[in-house]
């Protein structure tokens, strides 16, 4: 049996914009058939395990004050550990510093990314050190501050979403790692808070994960 951990934010997790509450400021999550993570489990079939480590608000390498725990590094760190051993490791992350307080660069952001790929390409306990997936996530809405979380990510988030893609290919190819662009893919993303990807999104996304995973670990 392959072992899999799929890496993420909400948009791994499954976040469902359809379920958004404004009473309590956030939506619920989408099934485990419907969310990527899940589609992909069905695809791949028993001889196949997805172990989904996802968390909404998680973010590379910096501290949130107002979601704490969320930083990705030190959560990748204890999730390789505690699921050694892997066979693939899939990340995707990186929208959630494009909120304006962090004020990072495109650049910044993917150096972030870079250094979770160098942790999940380690070793563990004498096992082989797992291949990488990296999956560069789909640009936010260009009217994202206008939107119900736009006070977060305000008016420059759209161009750095949209440089990730360039970014992460090259990481990507610098460390011989597997990718997918999500811009490539053209999702419809919400129009609610332009951020998280709808049921068809999912539905795109994950039979060309499940691809790459066959490709990966043929």
């Amino acid at each position: 049996m392959k072992h899999i951990l799929c890496f993420g934010d909400s948009n791994t997790w499954g976040y469902d914009f359809t379920t958004y509450d404004p009473a309590i400021g956030s939506g619920q999550r989408m099934p485990f058939n419907v969310r990527w993570p899940g589609i992909v489990q069905n695809l791949l079939g028993g001889e196949y395990r997805v172990i989904e480590d996802a968390l909404n608000a998680r973010t590379n390498m910096v501290e949130d004050p107002y979601f704490p725990h969320r930083h990705g590094l030190h959560a990748l760190e204890a999730a390789l550990d505690a699921q050694a051993p892997l066979d693939l490791v899939i990340l995707q992350m990186g929208v959630n510093e494009l909120k304006h307080m962090f004020n990072l660069t495109a650049g910044m952001i993917a150096f972030g990314m870079e250094k979770l790929v160098a942790a999940a390409q380690q070793p563990y306990y004498g096992y082989p050190a797992p291949k990488v997936l990296l999956i560069a996530p789909a640009p936010v809405k260009k009217d994202i501050a206008d939107m119900i979380f736009g006070f977060s990510y305000g008016p420059l988030a759209y161009e750095k979403s949209v440089a990730l893609g360039p970014l992460y290919r090259d990481i990507a190819a610098q460390h011989g790692c597997g990718f997918i662009d999500c811009a490539d893919l053209h999702f419809e993303i919400n129009t609610l808070d332009g951020l998280h990807y709808s049921r068809a999104d999912h539905a795109k996304l994950g039979p060309v994960v499940a691809e790459k995973v066959k490709e990966l670990l043929r």
